[in-house]
């Protein structure tokens, strides 16, 4: 075998060992990514979908899990509970799974425009969900906003009533008159004819967050030491409003 030959072969064995490396380098990232390896996950992660669609933020940096879609502000309180196979299912506050975990950080999440659920993948870290402080003049100010927006979504007046929250909770007030407007929107986007005969809003401190509704009266509870968990979801409201979920 002549040594130009000989050379040749090398080079050629090489790059070959280089292709066959790279192969085995992609299709062992393929693996860790489809949950075949335990992946470590940032206690606040941002997660993208893998069908590019959106995604969410996950804090699970505090007592409570909170979630958050990308393209939104409302933070969800998500309830942890165990599900088949080892895995962890992730719930809203009106009972809905939104999310599955499994023990190698693979993650399963359902939208409401897929159902049967679309693979979310870790990206990078981000930064934790935190409720700013309010002031009395603003809970008062988004008071009267609330019965104007009500007033024009409904075509009738409603009357809006709060209570005394300790400082610390104004936040967790502010953001239940937030929720409670959206929430109310939501479910006439469902049903035109929900909370048609609504006339009075009440916001009350109490121990948890809670939603009553009578047709006439709509009562939110807030627990003002609770953060984000201490006042309802919009969807939770929504669903009361609209009879998907029986009220409290």
């Amino acid at each position: 075998m002549t040594g130009r030959l000989l050379r040749a072969l090398l080079v050629f064995a090489a790059g070959f060992a280089t292709v066959a490396a790279s192969a085995s380098e992609q299709s062992n990232a393929i693996r860790d990514r489809l949950g075949n390896r335990r992946s470590e996950v940032a206690s606040v992660s941002r997660f993208e979908r893998a069908d590019g669609e959106g995604g969410f933020v996950l804090d699970r940096s505090g007592s409570g899990i909170l979630f958050r879609w990308t393209d939104s502000t409302e933070v969800m309180v998500l309830s942890a509970r165990r599900a088949a196979g080892g895995e962890t299912s992730l719930v809203t506050d009106w009972g809905f799974e939104i999310l599955r975990v499994n023990t190698f950080g693979g993650a399963t999440l359902y939208p409401p425009d897929v159902p049967s659920g679309v693979i979310a993948d870790a990206w990078e870290p981000a930064g934790p969900l935190r409720m700013g402080s309010r002031t009395v003049e603003e809970v008062t100010e988004r008071i009267r906003w609330a019965a104007s927006a009500l007033r024009d979504e409904l075509g009738h007046g409603v009357q809006v009533d709060y209570g005394a929250a300790p400082r610390d909770g104004l936040a967790v007030m502010f953001e239940a008159i937030d929720l409670t407007v959206t929430g109310i929107r939501k479910a006439r986007l469902r049903d035109e004819t929900a909370a048609n005969g609504l006339v009075l809003v009440r916001f009350v401190v109490g121990e948890t967050a809670d939603v009553r509704y009578s047709g006439t009266e709509l009562i939110v509870e807030i627990d003002p030491d609770g953060g984000f968990a201490g006042r309802p979801s919009s969807e939770r409201i929504a669903h009361i409003i609209a009879g998907e979920t029986q009220s409290s």
